[in-house]
Order: structure tokens, then sequence, then C-alpha cells
């Protein structure tokens, strides 16, 4: 069976593939999808953040390769001591960053399982794309 690899340059594109995907399904009124995916979107930006700290020919450690495989997002947020340091000290000046990663921190991929309402789905949705505060566009930076 062949495994599919994913690297960083593979999670940055299905990153914004999802939130394309997210964006078409709001506008096709289908709520629970557009939720979901812009979800993943952020799992995968998260994921590409991630992949940079990981060296080609390195070997990982085990306790932290497998707690990247979780789709919790702030769990992953937290896997990059900069990177949730750099979040902690700009959120306590930009309100709306803060509010927008709250908002996403509330997505699981359990969610999948729930159907999700226009204001909710709108929400999460709004929350990583805002321009100049969104979480896609913060990740995007660093990525």
């Amino acid at each position: 069976m062949l495994v599919a690899r994913l690297n960083r340059d593979k999670l940055q594109l299905l990153a914004e593939s999802r939130i394309e995907e997210a964006r078409v399904l709001l506008d096709s009124k289908c709520w629970t999808g557009a939720y979901y995916m812009t979800g993943l979107a952020v799992e995968c930006a998260l994921k590409a953040y991630i992949a940079r700290a990981v060296q080609q020919h390195d070997f990982p450690d085990k306790s932290f390769a497998n707690r990247v495989y979780t789709h919790k997002l702030k769990e992953l947020a937290l896997l990059d001591a900069d990177l949730w340091a750099e979040l902690q000290n700009e959120i306590t000046t930009d309100f709306k960053l803060q509010s927008n990663w709250d908002a996403i921190f509330l997505w699981n991929d359990e969610n999948r399982y729930e159907v999700v309402e226009e204001i909710e789905a709108r929400t999460l949705y709004n929350a990583a794309t805002q321009p100049g505060s969104g979480v896609m566009q913060w990740i995007r930076r660093r990525w």
C-alpha cells in the first residue's frame, strides 16, 4: 500500500484549497461543510508551519511526531513554543486577532458529525479570513 507523503508545500496547497472550498460552500449555503472545511484549512496551515521545524534527514522526536497528528487546533499551535509566544504577544494588542483565534480554537474534527447553522459557519470562516487579523493570514506570514 502506498502511503501519501505530506510535506510543507503540500500542506500549504491543501490549506489554500480548503479555505477556497469553504468559501464555495458558504456561497452555496452549505453551512456544515463550510464550517468543517474552514477548520481543515487552519489545521493544514498550522501543520505547514510546524513542518518547517522538521529537517529532511532528521529523525523527529516520537512524542512530537505523535502530537502533530492531532486535529485539535490549539494543541497544534502549542506544539511550537515560538509560534505560541508570538501569538500570545500579538493578541494582547490586537483584540480582533484574539477573538478570531478564540473562534478557531473551538473547532475540532468531531464537528463533522454536527449540523452547523449559517452564523457558526460564517463566524468561523470570517475568523480565518478577516483581512488584517484573520488566522489564515497570520499563519501565512510565518509558514
